[in-house]
């Protein structure tokens, strides 16, 4: 009991921003309009993607209305913490550097880097099935670096192979690399038959394959998005995940994120 006493002691108490957005009718939303199909501006000037569906359902589980706050990506923990907004959701990777500022919610979308081949492609169903092929990336891009780490894992030391002291080993798996100027063009470099598989980021991924073309072999990296309220909106952190566990649940996530990967 007494360290019970403590731990309600040492928590912040709830700042009472749920009872304000009931109050005032509507959910603040902040984000960044320019990263589709997250979140974008349509012909009509609207503010469309799927975070702004999640966010209306949120809403309309509050019984309210969601007003849509477009701010620069860098400016948006700080609209937060200013009160500007009583929730960012828009393609917000978890940060554990904010999480003494900041509470995120539970995760809804995970953009890691996805191997991916050919949907008619039997071949290669593991990363291990790689070798002998070719694997398009995007220059320069986290995918490069993924395929390079599975090229040449780190040995255990951390140095990786041919580490000072070390003998050089050959690769546990031997490809080669086809680099292109974009995800799209790695992607494409699959479907017209220049690489055997690509390694992209999911969202890149999932836009392609819905064209039927491209399938999802497995998840190489995770990185995962979650809306972020202000540390203190205790009992708005616990009705947005109410929502996202509906969403889940009932099936509707999946449906919302396969209409935004199909309308690009």
């Amino acid at each position: 009991m007494l360290l019970f006493g403590f731990w309600l002691f040492l928590s912040p108490r709830d700042d009472g921003s749920l009872a304000e957005i009931q109050r005032r009718g509507t959910l603040r939303v902040g984000l960044d309009a320019s990263f589709p199909p997250f979140e974008a501006i349509d012909a009509n000037g609207q503010i469309v993607g799927l975070d702004v569906d999640i966010a209306q359902a949120i809403a309309a589980d509050l019984g309210v209305k969601a007003e849509f706050v477009n701010i620069g990506f860098d400016g948006l923990y700080d609209a937060l913490l200013a009160r500007r907004v009583d929730v960012v959701i828009s393609g917000l990777p978890y940060d554990p550097r904010w999480t003494q500022d900041v509470a995120y919610t539970s995760n809804y979308f995970n953009a890691g880097q996805v191997l991916v081949t050919r949907a008619d492609d039997q071949a290669i169903k593991a990363v291990e099935d790689l070798a002998g092929h070719t694997v398009a990336v995007e220059w320069g891009s986290q995918a490069e670096m993924e395929a390079r780490q599975l090229q040449n894992p780190p040995s255990p030391t951390g140095r990786g192979a041919g580490g000072e002291g070390e003998t050089p080993k050959a690769s546990d798996i031997a490809f080669d690399l086809l680099r292109q100027d974009s995800a799209a063009a790695a992607l494409d470099a699959v479907l017209t038959g220049q690489a055997e598989a690509a390694i992209v980021d999911a969202p890149s991924a999932l836009t392609f394959s819905e064209g039927g073309g491209l399938k999802i072999v497995t998840y190489l990296t995770d990185e995962w998005y979650a809306a972020a309220v202000h540390l203190r909106s205790r009992e708005l952190l616990a009705v947005v995940n109410q929502t996202l566990a509906r969403l889940e649940e009932s099936g509707e996530m999946a449906q919302l994120q396969a209409k935004w990967f199909q309308a690009r």
